[in-house]
């Protein structure tokens, strides 16, 4: 028998959200896996401390989380306006904090603490696009009190046009939006149209 449309949405709500945040905790394990062996990641063969490797390091720590954590969840977000809005005859959002609104309007619901989340996405979109089109420089017209309130740590400590996240602040960045893909998935999953109720992955 042929599925209807409910089912079929029923069915990609919940794959979506048994597996959709997988990605984000395969980035988590590998950035896990560089913290907890830091140092001798980033010691000379001697064993003695290595200013050159510590820095390289905690950059790509730091640009590895702002990159993958913004596009898993941009990727994640696009798979999800294709399948529940191609065929609606809209204009899709440019920015991923519209198209995240767009969806949780699309579905009726809502994302706990959304505006302040919504900033986390916004300033990070200008970090990912520094790190990926200007090696990591930021334009120095950046509110740079802004971001520290935002990130929760200042950003700028290091460096007045390179912004460098901690080694843990990258880990709780990739959880935090990881946390978003996974909170609105199953909104979706246990909406009040669906019919299903809240089980555990």
């Amino acid at each position: 028998m042929e599925k209807t449309e409910s089912d079929r949405n029923q069915h990609y709500a919940h794959w979506t959200f048994m597996t959709g945040s997988r990605p984000f905790e395969g980035i988590e394990m590998i950035l896990l896996n560089m913290v907890e062996s830091f140092e001798e990641v980033t010691s000379h063969p001697c064993g003695s401390f290595s200013t050159t490797k510590d820095l390289v390091a905690r950059n790509a720590v730091s640009d590895t989380a702002i990159v993958m954590s913004y596009s898993l969840l941009e990727g994640f977000f696009h798979e999800e306006y294709e399948y529940y809005m191609k065929n609606k005859n809209r204009q899709k959002p440019k920015e991923l904090s519209a198209l995240i609104n767009t969806l949780l309007h699309e579905h009726k619901i809502s994302l706990k603490g959304w505006r302040n989340r919504r900033k986390v996405i916004d300033l990070l979109r200008v970090l990912r696009n520094g790190v990926v089109h200007c090696n990591g420089i930021i334009e120095s017209d950046v509110d740079k009190k802004k971001c520290k309130e935002i990130m929760r740590e200042d950003i700028f400590e290091w460096s007045e046009n390179y912004p460098r996240l901690s080694l843990a602040r990258s880990i709780c960045l990739v959880r935090e939006l990881k946390s978003i893909a996974d909170e609105y998935a199953e909104a979706v999953y246990i909406g009040p149209d669906n019919g299903f109720q809240r089980t555990s992955r």
